[in-house]
């Protein structure tokens, strides 16, 4: 079964969430990894350690977020390492109508009659966190864009995100990242990501069909050498920039040059 099958095919009936197959490696007895399943927002705020920092818990009564975006007909594909933690994911999908199914939706791949979009870019979204980061990092490579073939910043944006797509090495959601790279290479979901990138993405980079930004985890994402691959290294990795002046935005603007005009 393909990363998109096994999501597609992945009921979250009762937290928590995550997939079956990863049930004992991280939550098993000798995992190591300590869990957390809050049942709604009051009980999330009530914590006592509720904002402090070190939070390296898994944060398992959110639902996963293995990818964003169009999976199959996206150009360009970030790598990233996880999901993080904001009092927003929590908010969210226990107190906004309609948020928790658009993420399933994405889960799935289905957003109604039109092709999966990249949530984090929609501006029905603003008000997550999820969007602030997404904006943040890509509003000047919007602004570019926009600037460069005389358009709004909206026209801009919309056509970014309809070429766009994120997979996270790691689906699950976490403040700090702490899962042992023992566990990292023997989880399925991980297996899942990695097998998608190098067995659908990967072929589509060599027919110069697609991008691919390795933002964060560079080598364990295990590509080759190739000019239409970007690895981020170091502090590079740790900034993550998608800058017009960045390794990632110089890239996707060329991509954009040849695939948009």
């Amino acid at each position: 079964m393909d990363l998109l099958e096994a999501w597609a095919e992945w009921s979250p009936e009762s937290p928590p969430y995550l997939l079956d197959a990863d049930r004992d490696l991280l939550i098993g007895p000798q995992s190591g990894n300590e869990v957390v399943v809050y049942p709604g927002w009051e009980q999330f705020i009530q914590d006592p350690n509720f904002g402090a920092p070190g939070d390296r818990r898994l944060h398992l009564g959110l639902l996963p977020q293995p990818f964003l975006g169009d999976m199959r007909n996206a150009s360009i594909y970030l790598l990233l390492l996880n999901p993080g933690l904001a009092p927003m994911d929590y908010f969210g999908e226990h107190m906004v109508p309609g948020y928790y199914q658009a993420i399933l939706n994405n889960i799935r791949q289905l957003t109604g009659s039109e092709k999966p979009t990249f949530l984090f870019l929609e501006p029905s979204f603003a008000w997550h966190s999820g969007f602030t980061w997404w904006n943040r990092k890509l509003r000047k490579l919007i602004h570019a864009m926009a600037v460069a073939r005389n358009v709004h910043f909206a026209e801009a944006r919309k056509r970014l995100s309809n070429e766009l797509a994120a997979i996270e090495f790691f689906p699950y959601h976490s403040a700090e990242f702490s899962v042992s790279h023992r566990v990292l290479e023997r989880l399925p979901s991980v297996m899942l990501a990695r097998t998608f990138v190098h067995k659908y993405a990967l072929p589509r980079v060599q027919q110069k069909k697609a991008l691919l930004i390795v933002l964060r985890k560079g080598s364990a994402w295990d590509l080759p050498s190739d000019p239409g691959i970007v690895i981020y290294k170091g502090a590079e990795s740790r900034g993550a920039h998608l800058t017009p002046n960045s390794r990632g935005g110089m890239a996707i603007l060329r991509h954009l040059d040849m695939t948009l005009g």
